[in-house]
């Protein structure tokens, strides 16, 4: 139907069937949609209003609707006015809810979200992302529901979604088979032991944080963060735990450990996080400088890292090494 254009049921009613009909007397008209009278002149001063009929000085009167494509482009112009005045006044609105709210000096920077209204807020702004979604997944969780249908209906439609998992939580009861439905659908997924924030970004404009991640209860208070330079920040910190996290796939991470590699795999990797050269470490293992970057491009592949960097983080999440090594090496001196 036509509401959309503001149009009433009665007015898109009767405009469809004169489309279809083509030019009609008025009181047949009437008769088909069983109205006379008062109830018949409203609409129709209704549709004439908005350039879609006109009535003719014949008698009896007809109707003659005009062109859809030309009479319709005309009123979704206008609607379209109307709603472009429409969000300036909620921008002007958002600004008065912002002072109402005792942010008046911070409200191009940040708000705290009323509890009661955390939910919708978490949906509204996910729903309106165009173009991207960067999230970090950890407890404690800001809506209490076993799938995020708006993360669903958004990938649906192309909005890209990144997320980075913590660990701990992608072990909770229930979370393989939601992760493996995100990623299904889309969702690019990596896993990091221990994510420092919790975090919703969408499209690079607005972010949702909680202030408090240490999973026992509710998140305590959750902010809102508009555009500027902590937005920035936020999103920077983003890219970088992206970086280092280690990618997922299927939806789970891979579980491996020091067996996959060989003992002087581990021994180059230790080297490596603990600071020496490729120099250093080609003296320590009485082999080439060529033969050692070719080793570590290996293990850069089998770990999926794209940097030195990452490979060192997935080290440690597939438990190929662990900090306890790296010190053990140190302090013992690297002979």
């Amino acid at each position: 139907m036509l509401q959309a254009l503001g149009l009433s049921a009665d007015e898109s009613r009767l405009y469809h069937l004169l489309v279809g009909s083509g030019r009609s007397r008025i009181d047949r008209v009437g008769q088909s949609l069983g109205m006379t009278g008062g109830a018949l002149d409203e609409i129709l001063t209704g549709l004439a209003d908005k350039g879609l009929v006109t009535v003719t000085d014949d008698l009896p009167p007809q109707l003659i609707p005009a062109p859809p494509d030309i009479a319709g482009e005309t009123l979704l112009l206008s609607r379209m006015q109307e709603l472009q005045s429409a969000k300036a006044v909620l921008r002007q609105l958002t600004k008065a809810y912002r002072k109402a709210s005792g942010a008046e000096s911070l409200e191009d920077i940040a708000e705290v979200v009323p509890e009661g209204t955390l939910a919708q807020r978490y949906e509204q702004m996910q729903r309106r992302a165009c173009q991207e979604v960067l999230r970090f997944d950890t407890a404690p969780y800001l809506v209490d529901e076993d799938l995020n249908t708006a993360e669903l209906a958004q990938l649906t439609s192309g909005v890209h979604y990144r997320a980075v998992y913590d660990r701990a939580a992608m072990e909770s009861a229930g979370a393989q088979g939601e992760m493996r439905q995100y990623a299904e659908a889309g969702e690019q997924a990596r896993v990091l032991g221990r994510l420092p924030v919790k975090l919703l970004i969408v499209d690079r404009s607005i972010a949702l944080v909680a202030l408090r991640t240490d999973g026992a209860g509710p998140p305590g208070a959750v902010v809102q963060i508009h555009e500027g330079a902590l937005l920035d920040a936020l999103t920077a910190l983003f890219e970088l735990v992206w970086a280092s996290a280690l990618p997922l796939g299927n939806g789970t991470p891979a579980m491996h450990g020091k067996g996959e590699l060989s003992p002087t795999e581990i021994q180059l990797l230790l080297l490596l996080l603990s600071g020496l050269t490729d120099d250093a470490i080609a003296r320590q293992l009485n082999i080439g400088k060529r033969t050692v970057n070719r080793r570590i491009r290996d293990l850069m592949d089998l770990a999926g890292a794209s940097s030195r960097m990452q490979l060192g983080w997935q080290a440690s999440e597939r438990g190929w090494v662990t900090t306890a090594d790296v010190h053990t090496l140190q302090a013992g001196g690297p002979g």
